[in-house]
């Protein structure tokens, strides 16, 4: 092989080497490729280059064959050597013994030393002969099938083996590779063999000294460890072994072997002081090692670097490792006791001391500053009495007397503790005596207790038991299974039992008949699902005797939720249960007759209607009117008069049968509900013997006095099935007999053809009114009779008629009662107004505005969705502005349903009123079941008051409801001053009428507000 005469063509060879590749392989590809440098690595350009002359100087430096060449100070493209190596010089140059072969074993280059090795003068000896002419037949059989066989599998080898040298065996590390042609094919095997016989030799030393340092560490009782860097072996002795559990076989591994018996935890810092040593010193350290069986045992590892290289590079670490587990696990739990033992002391909320025999602290935990305030620092050497209420000085002597005195080893007591900060506590003392040998007192120990809360609790226990005796309210306390455990005084007071008869005994031993078992689960379901239960009770006394309360049951309840007791808090409602019966039945009956009025009436019709369509059967519905009524009231007097008419209801009563209604309505008006006819014929019947046993002569005060009747009667459901239309049927026929000369009645059949024309007519008029701006909104306001301020406007709709002129609505609304028309124009009407009070909330006067709506317009299925929309469109516009009245008997039908509706509204935020109170026989279940917050007394009510006592007391009696239920009332139809201080010394101070303002155009109503103060 001849020198190149520049390596820049080296450079850019496809041939590369791998970091990893050994000093034989680099060598093998320099000479069998004719280069004096190669690339390393992958990358591109290459970065790194080994050339020849490194090469050759890592085998002068006594580097094995097996070396990386990463190990080597490799060159960069700027660092090569001008001057290229060529292979001549290469191979005469190297440090052992080079030969290339042909595929027959004959040589073809070897270099000096392979001759001298020989024993061959020069190269030149050697070339063209075999192994057979220069080995022993042994050795040349030997080198013939191993070249044999690295060319069969084209791969190299190296090995350790015995050649002859000179005559006498020697160790070489020996090196083949098949040899390859231009053309990629094997023609032959080139060769190296480095003279390793000292180290050979050394080695069997190391290994026999090994072995008796082997033997030595076996004898002795810790586990020795023995690492060679340069291999990266780790040798143990069997102690290590025994102590970990594991087989001789793991008396070597490698240094990563070692490090993963380490504990995860551990690997780090066992690392860390490997590489510490590595850099000079010793370690000593306590980690983890993972045992045969799984678990992990402590060792002490002690080490050090005990053998480096001429540069100082360590090439050899020895250690001795302890078992420490047994000494970890008692230091380990002497340190976990302790820090227990600190924790509680420290974290333990009682004061824990210790004091010397004169009573001053010597030891306090950190619980002292919590109570007291006092840093403990401040605190050592002071006595308790220090700190003492002065007043409790001499108790605390007086309880530790006796340990003075050796009488007692212990003692206790609760004293009053000063705090620093002023404030007072309460402590409990508990005080343990500290004696030597001779039970003569050297200290004492204790804990001091803040029981301020329990002194509370228990001052507050007594407080609850004084009130629990003496309060006005029944309290009773029962268990979960309402067996009675406690009563107090007024519970006895009221029961007019014993306590001693009660308890231990079912709290049905005061139930009574009024209330039936449903209404006792349901009382147990609200308790159990809310562990409250409020409402009124009737209960029985001990005497018999029924008493209404309004109570309130809870559930005590422990920690883990479970209820343990019940608490009932009782208030005897039975006077006020009396009067609500009073007021309820003034507020559904006749104060003179005692008969049924109209709200009372209303509901018997709604009932008499549902009995005739459950049964198939008819419902009369008579009204009656006395004939000479007022004749005999004028010449007579009132007195007398009402005389007769409780008289006459009387005989009305008696004609009736049990089922059936007499009510009167006012004046000599009555109603009558006969219940259960079977067909038309039966009222002839009916209706004579009434008239007849009217007509009989009545005798006050020795007057004779005879009067008759005009009924008129219509039927349902053949005159259809609402109470107002029945009602002012028979009112109509009523008339009728009248005019037929009394003393008799009339069935009301009315000409249905004619009016029905009539009527559409004048709907189709009222509507084309709408459409043409015709019709338009009044404003009639409603003051505080106290205060003369405006508290509100009506909205009252009024037609323009262009030739009539302004009509009131009672001459066009009833055209389109009942019409799809009446929809429309209550939309338009509360569009209406809400426009105009947003616009007088614009312009500074947040009046609030009623406005009427008809029964058929509140039950329509989009009456909800549209006033919402109505809302929206006046974003600003306060909804509580706006109320809405409809008239009293619009709420006797679907009484739920209506509820519903009223809530849907008052969820928007508009409020209701009941609209002509007293004039649509509402019930008084309708005041009670309806959200509303007013109600209007009708104005004829109001008109009639100051000259009919009947009017009079119904005014009383409509505004003592009122006030019952929580509603506002509102007086409509005030005409004159007499009214106005009538009604405000009945209570009702919110009125409206002519005598205060007559409904007027918007533009005049703002004028007249902006004179009077709104109140809100």
């Amino acid at each position: 092989m001849s020198e190149r005469p520049s390596h820049e063509p080296q450079i850019q060879a496809t041939q590369r080497l791998s970091p990893q590749s050994t000093l034989f392989e680099a060598l093998s590809c320099l000479l069998t490729q004719g280069l004096s440098c190669v690339p390393v690595g992958d990358t591109e350009p290459a970065a790194s280059f080994l050339s020849a002359r490194t090469l050759l100087q890592a085998w002068h430096d006594g580097l094995p064959g097996e070396t990386p060449i990463c190990r080597l100070a490799l060159d960069t493209a700027a660092s090569l050597p001008d001057e290229a190596i060529g292979a001549d010089t290469l191979i005469d140059g190297l440090p052992l013994l080079l030969w290339l072969k042909d595929r027959d074993g004959r040589f073809l280059i070897v270099n000096r030393s392979f001759a001298e090795a020989c024993g061959q003068p020069t190269p030149m000896a050697v070339i063209g002969r075999s192994d057979l002419d220069l080995w022993p037949a042994e050795v040349a059989d030997a080198q013939h099938a191993d070249d044999l066989a690295v060319m069969a599998s084209g791969r190299p080898r190296t090995r350790v083996e015995q050649l002859p040298h000179q005559g006498r065996p020697l160790w070489f590390e020996t090196f083949k590779a098949p040899a390859r042609g231009r053309d990629g094919q094997i023609i032959g095997t080139l060769g190296f063999a480095c003279d390793v016989n000292a180290r050979v030799l050394a080695e069997a030393d190391a290994r026999r000294n090994q072995r008796q340092l082997t033997d030595v560490l076996a004898t002795i009782g810790e586990g020795i460890w023995d690492w060679d860097i340069a291999s990266g072996t780790v040798r143990h002795n069997r102690v290590w072994c025994q102590m970990l559990g594991r087989p001789e076989e793991s008396l070597t591994h490698t240094r990563d072997g070692f490090l993963e018996l380490a504990h995860p935890d551990d690997r780090s810092s066992v690392a860390a002081a490997i590489e510490a040593c590595l850099r000079g010193g010793s370690h000593t350290l306590e980690y983890r090692l993972r045992h045969a069986d799984g678990d992990y045992i402590w060792v002490r590892d002690r080490g050090g670097v005990v053998e480096s290289d001429a540069a100082g590079r360590p090439l050899r670490m020895v250690g001795s490792m302890t078992d420490i587990t047994a000494l970890r696990i008692t230091s380990e739990a002497l340190h976990e006791s302790q820090t227990r033992y600190q924790q509680v002391f420290e974290s333990v909320q009682e004061v824990i001391f210790q004091t010397d025999a004169r009573g001053h602290w010597q030891l306090l935990n950190p619980a002292w500053e919590d109570i007291s305030g006092y840093p403990v620092a401040e605190t050592l050497g002071h006595s308790f009495l220090d700190y003492l209420h002065p007043d409790d000085r001499d108790t605390r002597r007086e309880a530790l007397r006796p340990l003075v005195e050796r009488l007692e080893d212990s003692c206790t007591a609760t004293l009053r503790l000063i705090r620093r900060d002023g404030g007072m506590r309460w402590i409990d003392l508990a005080v343990h005596a500290i004696v030597d040998s001779s039970n003569r007192l050297v200290g004492t120990s204790g804990t001091l207790n803040d029981v301020t809360a329990r002194v509370a609790a228990e001052d507050h226990l007594r407080l609850t038991a004084s009130v629990f005796r003496h309060a006005r309210e029944s309290i009773i306390i029962t268990d979960p299974q309402s067996r009675i455990l406690e009563v107090n005084d007024s519970f006895c007071a009221l029961t007019g039992y014993r306590r001693d008869e009660v308890i231990g005994q079912n709290t049905r031993l005061l139930r009574s008949d009024r209330h039936d078992e449903a209404f006792y689960a349901g009382m147990w379901d609200t308790l159990l699902a809310n562990g409250v239960w409020q409402g009124e009770t009737w209960s029985r006394r001990k005497n018999g005797e029924l008493f209404a309360q309004l109570g309130n049951i809870s559930a005590v309840r422990n920690e883990a939720g479970q209820t343990t007791h019940y608490v009932g808090l009782f208030s005897d409602i039975t006077e006020i249960k009396e009067n609500q019966r009073q007021l309820e039945h003034l507020a559904y009956h006749d104060s003179l007759t005692q008969l049924p009025n109209r709200s009372l009436l209303a509901d018997r019709m709604q009932m008499a209607l549902a009995q005739a369509k459950r049964n198939n059967t008819l419902a009369a519905v008579a009204y009656l009117d006395l004939d000479g009524f007022k004749p005999v009231n004028d010449r007579l007097g009132h007195d007398t008069g009402d005389r007769l008419l409780i008289e006459i209801a009387r005989r009305l009563q008696a004609s009736t049968r049990t089922g059936d209604t007499v009510a009167r309505l006012g004046g000599d008006e009555f109603v009558l509900i006969y219940n259960g006819l079977e067909h038309t014929d039966e009222c002839e019947q009916v209706f004579k013997r009434l008239l007849a046993t009217i007509a009989e002569p009545i005798v006050i005060d020795g007057h004779e006095l005879r009067v008759t009747a005009s009924i008129g009667v219509t039927l349902c459901p053949l005159d259809g099935s609402d109470p107002d239309t029945l009602l002012r049927h028979a009112d109509q026929a009523m008339y009728l007999a009248k005019q037929g000369g009394r003393n008799g009645y009339h069935l009301f059949n009315p000409e249905r053809d004619r009016q029905l024309r009539a009527h559409r007519d004048a709907q189709i008029r009222v509507e084309s009114a709408l459409w043409a701006g015709e019709l338009e909104l009044h404003y009639q306001p409603k003051i505080d009779a106290l205060t003369d301020a405006l508290i509100g406007v009506e909205a009252l709709i009024r037609w323009k008629h262009p030739e009539l002129g302004l009509r009131l609505p009672g001459e066009f609304l009833p055209a389109v009662s009942e019409s799809s028309f009446e929809i429309e124009l209550g939309n338009w009407v509360l569009a209406t107004a809400a426009a105009q009070l947003d616009s007088w909330r614009a312009a500074g006067m947040a009046t609030p505005i009623s406005v009427n709506i008809s029964a058929r317009h509140l039950a329509h299925p989009d009456f909800v969705p549209h006033l919402k929309r109505v809302l929206d469109a006046h974003p600003e516009l306060d909804p509580e502005l706006l109320q809405l009245e409809v008239l009293e008997s619009a709420t006797l039908g679907d009484m739920t349903h209506v509820a519903h509706i009223m809530a849907a509204c008052n969820e928007l935020g508009v409020s209701f009123a009941i609209d002509d109170f007293g004039t649509g026989y509402g019930a008084l279940s309708s005041l009670r079941r309806l959200p509303v917050r007013s109600i209007k007394i009708d104005r004829s009510i109001i008109h009639n008051m100051l000259d009919d006592a009947d009017d009079m007391a119904t005014v009383q009696g409509m505004i003592g409801l009122a006030s019952a239920f929580h509603r506002e009332v509102i007086a409509s139809g005030v005409e004159t001053p007499r009214h106005r201080q009538a009604l405000l010394q009945l209570g009702c101070h919110l009125v409206q009428g002519h005598g205060i303002a007559r409904p007027m155009p918007a533009a005049h109503m703002q004028r007249w507000m902006r004179a009077h103060a709104t109140r809100h």
